[in-house]
């Protein structure tokens, strides 16, 4: 299942980047693919090995392409802006052929050198990509909404500390950057008490094409626990509902996981209680042996009395 999220999110990435690194990264994935096959249907001995040895090569192929490393030239080409036998290796190679030239620069996706540098500093961009939220936040008893996003940190003058930039502000580029895959390890309302259970705790949620809108309902019950102590535990219990949507490339919401939260107006209470005294579990005992023996005087007087009458009927037969 594994192998099969990630070819997904591979092809996800290659139809955003469009022309040759598309067709390059689908014809890898398709090798992939043909590779993985017979090794899930038990491939074994040499055959397997064989296989294996052209699945790495596969993932390194795939890993260099991701990398931005796949398609690089010996000698790039510059597209007719400088001499022949000119090298362009660079998308800054590029730029300063087509200066020299006088001529206007094409988007810069559309340059190999270019795209492929992208590449590279996205995968730098992304190094260790991925982060790990806790904490606690204490929010009002009213209906309201926590909004995990990516944001733009810009630090403003004196007057102001910072100020936070919606998505939209950002190149275009970024938001598609924003993989909501998540696993929820814990979210709680209040401490916890004995035996509570969340629904969310574990939840995990894959994007096969990174940018989306993951937003989870919840109704929240107040509860309240109270001890064997007398102690009371004031907490909340909370059912969910999910919604998820996948953002295109030019979808003007922002890719996030969102939790809207609803406070019911009624309230649980839970109660521990003992089981009984010493003298009652005694009683319970007692009428549970006095049961017992009595069951067994039940039998023992059947079967007696069945013995008797069997004894009498062969005596009779025999006379």
């Amino acid at each position: 299942a594994s192998i099969k999220l990630l070819l997904s999110d591979v092809t996800s990435v290659a139809a955003a980047l469009g022309g040759a690194e598309e067709e390059r990264l689908n014809g890898i994935v398709a090798a992939l693919e043909s590779l993985v096959a017979p090794l899930q249907g038990g491939e074994r001995g040499e055959r397997r090995q064989q296989l294996e040895a052209k699945l790495q090569a596969q993932l390194e192929a795939l890993h260099r392409e991701m990398a931005g490393e796949g398609d690089a030239e010996a000698c790039g080409s510059c597209y007719g802006a400088a001499p022949d036998g000119s090298c362009c290796n660079t998308c800054d190679d590029v730029r300063a052929a087509y200066r020299k030239k006088r001529w206007g620069m094409p988007p810069m996706s559309s340059i190999p050198q270019c795209a492929r540098e992208e590449r590279r500093r996205a995968v730098s961009h992304d190094g260790g990509e991925g982060c790990n939220l806790y904490g606690t936040l204490e929010v009002a008893r009213v209906t309201g909404t926590l909004t995990l996003a990516p944001v733009s940190l810009v630090h403003a003058p004196k007057s102001l500390l910072a100020l936070a930039l919606p998505t939209s502000r950002q190149q275009a580029t970024e938001p598609g950057r924003f993989n909501v895959t998540h696993q929820i390890k814990k979210l709680s309302f209040g401490r916890d008490f004995p035996g509570q259970q969340s629904p969310l705790d574990g939840a995990w949620t894959h994007s096969p094409g990174g940018a989306a809108v993951a937003r989870y309902f919840l109704k929240v019950v107040p509860t309240t626990y109270e001890f064997l102590s007398g102690e009371a535990l004031h907490s909340s219990q909370y059912s969910t509902t999910q919604h998820f949507k996948e953002l295109g490339p030019d979808s003007a919401l922002t890719p996030s996981v969102q939790f809207t939260f609803e406070l019911t107006p009624l309230r649980v209470s839970k109660r521990e209680e003992r089981g009984g005294s010493l003298l009652v579990f005694l009683t319970r005992s007692a009428a549970v042996i006095g049961g017992l023996f009595t069951v067994a005087g039940i039998v023992d007087s059947a079967w007696y009395h069945s013995s008797r009458h069997l004894i009498k009927m062969r005596q009779g037969k025999a006379a």
